[in-house]
């Protein structure tokens, strides 16, 4: 049985369109529901691990669910996280020690990568590079190895944000990036909309430069007031607006998969951000039509 999920999985990795979403629970993930925000893959919270590499499972990651949530035939990357400390660094060793029991944990699933999740990162530190390499070499084939950065820009308004040599840096080091699209700091749609577009265009480059690779770009959808995140200013409808203008060749990533959309979160996708998302879906059905 697990045979066939892996061969599956592999199949669903080749690069096509997709949209996806992050989510803490393999309950919440539904496909029933007409009206219902239905994912073609998932980043499925795994757990946590310590500065010392030590993964402790997240509540709901138990090997019994693991093995129902593969029965459901979805692409799965799965997510870890750890929490910085001030001046924390992150060593080989821990590096390694992550990269062997992830890999334990996962073995014979239907996962097909890792997403490292270390927060705060203010920058691409030298102490990243060989931490992320121990974890990739420890981890098996069946498991790519992928980093989710903060927002990509040239810092044209106050933010918690990465420049684009800190991406170069970061995707050489791994398979694949995700980037956080939020938390921005932008206080109106304007300029959120000006921070997507030099994230989406910052992508564009990366790819360009790592066509081998993927980047998963993150969407607002969440209703959470953060001193970084405003609702009215980071939501979907700005995205939709941000995306329309683009060109169908500057699109051409998106519609063959090297850049794919998730939402954060999954699963708190309002009435409201399902109805945008299902525009951006239309809209992205309609010019990835054009681009073939």
């Amino acid at each position: 049985m697990f045979r066939i999920l892996i061969i599956l999985g592999l199949v669903l990795t080749v690069k096509t369109f997709a949209i996806g979403a992050w989510y803490r629970d393999t309950l919440e993930i539904t496909k029933e529901a007409k009206d219902s925000f239905s994912p073609q893959f998932v980043l499925l919270k795994l757990g946590a691990f310590s500065q010392q590499g030590q993964l402790s499972l997240s509540g709901p990651s138990t090997e019994k669910n693991i093995k129902s949530h593969c029965s459901k035939g979805i692409e799965s990357i799965a997510w870890v996280t750890h929490r910085l400390s001030s001046g924390e660094k992150l060593s080989e060793a821990s590096g390694k020690t992550l990269g062997t029991q992830v890999s334990k944990v996962l073995k014979g699933s239907c996962f097909s990568a890792v997403e490292i999740d270390i927060e705060p990162l203010t920058q691409a530190e030298s102490w990243l590079e060989p931490f992320l390499k121990a974890v990739k070499d420890s981890l098996t084939p069946q498991l790519k190895l992928r980093l989710a950065v903060p927002v990509l820009s040239p810092k044209t308004i106050p933010g918690n944000f990465w420049s684009l040599s800190d991406g170069v840096k970061a995707i050489s080091w791994v398979d694949g990036l995700d980037v956080m699209a939020y938390d921005s700091g932008a206080k109106t749609s304007k300029e959120y909309e000006e921070v997507f577009k030099n994230i989406f265009f910052f992508v564009m480059e990366l790819i360009k430069q790592s066509p081998e690779k993927t980047i998963i770009v993150g969407l607002p959808a969440y209703s959470d007031k953060t001193p970084l995140h405003l609702e009215e200013a980071e939501n979907l409808n700005s995205v939709l607006n941000t995306l329309k203008p683009f060109t169908l060749f500057q699109l051409k990533p998106v519609c063959q998969g090297e850049i794919r959309l998730a939402y954060y979160a999954g699963w708190t996708l309002s009435s409201k951000d399902r109805e945008t998302q299902k525009q951006i879906e239309d809209w992205r059905n309609d010019v990835c039509k054009k681009t073939q």
